[in-house]
């Protein structure tokens, strides 16, 4: 195993049982760039790779962060619809691109099964689709499109902040996404809610990334 990279071990909170899983040292991961949705591309070593743990015994998958927040109906769902179809599998050790992708999907098909949050989906699709965008593979639109539609169902429905993220994020990454799968219109709109709004603008750095962003759309339209 890459020596950037370390087990640690955790008590699935559904099984109860111990298991591995892997992560990346902070040393070994190097930013390079980030792109406007806030992707981040690293020299070597991909933390976005191990950010989903797996339970190898029965299954359960989720976000790191939240891999303790379960309540007892989602872990009586998991153990009926989940642990009886599972076959044992660790997910400990170098993850490649694919084995990701595999993990995000499995975490977010228990999101759905545990009726989480629209804001909560957003999250892991908009993931997926960076998933597919280190590979260059065109499924990045699709996922974009599905964390537009989740980021739209929680801008209307719930109260933020949620976690992390605030209602003026979630109108820009609207924005953003919309922008990138050529929703042009619609991307104008939602930048310009925000510039409008003097809340957003004091956060100064989501309005340079508005502002760059209306920019380029405007020389986009001129071309």
């Amino acid at each position: 195993m890459d020596e950037g990279l370390y087990n640690k071990k955790l008590v699935c909170p559904v099984c109860s049982k111990e298991f591995l899983t892997t992560k990346v040292k902070i040393r070994a991961a190097k930013v390079l760039s980030r792109d406007t949705d806030f992707c981040l591309h690293y020299e070597d070593l991909n933390p976005l790779l191990y950010e989903v743990d797996v339970c190898e015994n029965c299954g359960y998958a989720a976000l790191s962060e939240k891999f303790s927040d379960i309540y007892d109906k989602e872990r009586e769902t998991l153990l009926k619809e989940i642990a009886p179809r599972w076959r044992r599998r660790s997910y400990a050790g170098e993850r490649s691109l694919d084995t990701a992708i595999e993990v995000f999907k499995l975490a977010l098909y228990q999101l759905q099964l545990r009726k989480a949050k629209s804001s909560e989906l957003a999250k892991l699709c908009l993931r997926l689709a960076w998933l597919y965008r280190f590979k260059n593979d065109e499924r990045e639109k699709e996922f974009l499109e599905h964390a537009l539609k989740f980021y739209k169902d929680a801008y209307e429905k719930e109260s933020f902040p949620v976690e992390n993220l605030d209602e003026y994020t979630c109108a820009y990454m609207i924005g953003e996404l919309s922008r990138r799968l050529g929703k042009k219109d619609e991307a104008v709109r939602w930048f310009s809610i925000l510039i409008s709004s003097r809340e957003a603008r004091q956060k100064r750095t989501l309005m340079t990334l508005i502002q760059d962003q209306l920019q380029f759309l405007r020389e986009d339209r001129k071309k």
